[in-house]
């Protein structure tokens, strides 16, 4: 006999490690958006929008920051879902590439990526790849965001052609080493 309650519970599991469906507003970006992905851009200017925007929390081949994942053999992915990530990256955010926020006992606040923690103290990467050590005798706070690391709007901050350079760029690595 099949467990009702069981399968729901996967299912429920399931659907939240797949991500959330985009929003009114994000998908009107993505449709608008979309005739990028069969544009064939120009990888090396794609590199160089890379580069200026992107290396200080990704690397590519070895290459750039440790915030957010490394993006080597993300070709292996349709373009499409690539620029789906770029535009909207809270849709699906893996735990640990989650924002957290840090408020010390003197008020100030750090946000960024949970590095690592123990009994006393813990560890956070900011947005400009600086690692901050905090004592947890000196923390207030610590909080888990449901929100991405990557910040939202660089598919907006940037012209059409430099996020089609940027696709084929990032369509090129295609190899995990």
């Amino acid at each position: 006999m099949i467990d009702a309650s069981g399968i729901a519970d996967r299912a429920k599991k399931l659907q939240a490690s797949a991500g959330r469906a985009p929003t009114a507003d994000k998908k009107k970006i993505l449709d608008a958006l979309t005739p990028l992905v069969e544009k064939t851009g120009d990888p090396v200017k794609g590199k160089e929008v890379y580069v200026k925007n992107c290396q200080v929390c990704h690397a590519i081949e070895g290459q750039g920051g440790k915030v957010g994942p490394d993006l080597t053999g993300i070709g292996a992915r349709p373009k499409a879902e690539i620029l789906s990530e770029v535009v909207d990256p809270n849709r699906s955010v893996e735990g640990t590439y989650r924002s957290w926020t840090a408020e010390t006992a003197d008020e100030e606040s750090i946000s960024g990526r949970l590095m690592s923690e123990s009994q006393t103290s813990i560890e956070i990467m900011d947005a400009t790849g600086t690692s901050h050590a905090i004592e947890r005798k000196d923390m207030k706070s610590l909080t888990a965001s449901e929100r991405s690391v990557m910040p939202e709007g660089f598919d907006q901050s940037m012209p059409q052609e430099d996020l089609a350079n940027l696709l084929e760029f990032l369509a090129s690595s295609k190899v995990k080493h």
